[in-house]
C-alpha cells in the first residue's frame, strides 16, 4: 500500500511539475502578477437521499383463460385490445358432440321422470312395492345428475370473460385445437393498477401497509403517489427479498406492463460538495485548485463520490470552507498567485 502511494505521489509531482513549467518565466519563477479567477467554497450539505427499486405496473386482476375441454375453435368474437364486460363471450368451440350428449342425457332424464310418475301411481294403488318405487326414484336422480353434467360440459364450449377488462393477449385462431392447460386469451382489468416490486430483506420494517410512496413510471416526467396495499411479512429464504404491491392512481399515461421505480426515502448524510466546474483532470487523476491563505492556487488530488450535473461530492481531499478555483484553470499552474474576481 505504501509503495502504491509513493508511486502515485511521484507521478503526481511529475505531472504537476510539467504543468507548472509552462506558466513560469525564463528564470523559473512564477508569474509576478496574480491571475484573476472565480472561486467557490467547499460546502458541507445534508443530503436527503432516496433509494430506487425497479418494478412493473400490473393489473389488479389478470387472468389467462384456458379451455376446460379439448375441441376445435369454431368462432372468435374478440381481437387483441378488445374491451369486454364480465360474462361476454370471447370464443366458441365446436360443441356438436356435447350438444348430442345433452340431448341424450335429457331423453334419459325425461324417460326416468315418466317412469317415476308411473310408479308413484302404482304405489298409491299398491300395485308396486316401496322398494321398486325407491329404485325408480334413484334412477331418476342419476338421470338428472347426468343431464346437469352434460349441460355443464356444453357450457365449457363458450369462453367467457370472468371480469370486465381488455384482451391483452390472443393465442388462438379459428380452426386451432383448444387444449386444457394451454391459454387462449389473457384478460387484464383496466380500472385499477398497481406497482409490484421486491425489496431487500434489510428494508423490512422501513415501510408498512398504508404508507404513501412515490413511483416513477417510465414515460412520466414526475413521480406519482401510491399507497402500499400488500406487504409480505417475511422475506424469501432464497432471494432474501420480500414482495411489495402499491396501488396506483387512475392516470391515462399508466398502463400494465410498464417499467417503473419505487423511490424509497432514506436518511441523508452530511458530505462536502463543490461546483462541477472546479474539477481539473490530468489523465486518470481528479484534481482541484485550492486557494491557500497566501493566495496561491495549489493542485490537490481529490476522491469523487456522487456526480450531479452542477456539483460533485468529495469523499476525501478537501475540508469544509476551503476555497477552490472554478474558472480559468487552463491558464493556471501549481503555485501561481491568484486574485478573486469581484
Amino acid at each position: 500500500m505504501n509503495k502504491y502511494v509513493l508511486i502515485l505521489g511521484i507521478l503526481l509531482t511529475a505531472m504537476l511539475g510539467g504543468c507548472s513549467s509552462d506558466s513560469h518565466d525564463a528564470s523559473g519563477e512564477p508569474h509576478a502578477s496574480p491571475a484573476k479567477v472565480t472561486v467557490a467554497s467547499a460546502e458541507r450539505v445534508a443530503e436527503s437521499a432516496q433509494e430506487e427499486f425497479m418494478g412493473t405496473v400490473t393489473a389488479r386482476n389478470r387472468a389467462n383463460l384456458e379451455p376446460k375441454i379439448q375441441a376445435r375453435v369454431d368462432r372468435i368474437l374478440v381481437s387483441l385490445g378488445s374491451r369486454v364486460r364480465q360474462g361476454d363471450v370471447l370464443a366458441e368451440l365446436d360443441s356438436r358432440d356435447l350438444e348430442a350428449r345433452v340431448q341424450q342425457a335429457r331423453a334419459v332424464f325425461e324417460q326416468a321422470s315418466q317412469d317415476l310418475t308411473r310408479f308413484e301411481n302404482l304405489l298409491s294403488q299398491q300395485a308396486a312395492t316401496q322398494q321398486e318405487y325407491d329404485g325408480m326414484k334413484a334412477r331418476q336422480s342419476v338421470a338428472k345428475a347426468g343431464l346437469v353434467e352434460a349441460e355443464t360440459a356444453l357450457s365449457y364450449a363458450r369462453i367467457v370473460a370472468p371480469f370486465s377488462g381488455k384482451v391483452t393477449s390472443k393465442m388462438i385462431d379459428v380452426g386451432d385445437l383448444a387444449v386444457p392447460g394451454r391459454p387462449l386469451f389473457t384478460l387484464e382489468e383496466e380500472a385499477t393498477l398497481r406497482f409490484v416490486t421486491t425489496l431487500p430483506e434489510s428494508r423490512l420494517g422501513r415501510i408498512t401497509a398504508g404508507d404513501s410512496l412515490a413511483i416513477l413510471v417510465s414515460n412520466m416526467s414526475a413521480p406519482v403517489r401510491g399507497r402500499v396495499e400488500e406487504l409480505s411479512p417475511s422475506a424469501d429464504p432464497i432471494t432474501h427479498t420480500f414482495a411489495v404491491k402499491v396501488s396506483l392512481p387512475s392516470d391515462p399515461g399508466i398502463r400494465p406492463g410498464q417499467f417503473g421505480r419505487l423511490l424509497l426515502p432514506t436518511e441523508g448524510d452530511e458530505t462536502i460538495f463543490i461546483p462541477r466546474s472546479a474539477l481539473v483532470q490530468r489523465g486518470q487523476l481528479d484534481l482541484v485548485y485550492v486557494v491557500t491563505p497566501d493566495h496561491k492556487a495549489m493542485l490537490r488530488l481529490v476522491l469523487i463520490g456522487r456526480q450531479y450535473p452542477d456539483r460533485l461530492e468529495i469523499l476525501s481531499g478537501l475540508r469544509e470552507n476551503e476555497k477552490v478555483v472554478i474558472s480559468d484553470q487552463r491558464d493556471l499552474s501549481d503555485g501561481d498567485l491568484v486574485e478573486e474576481k469581484p
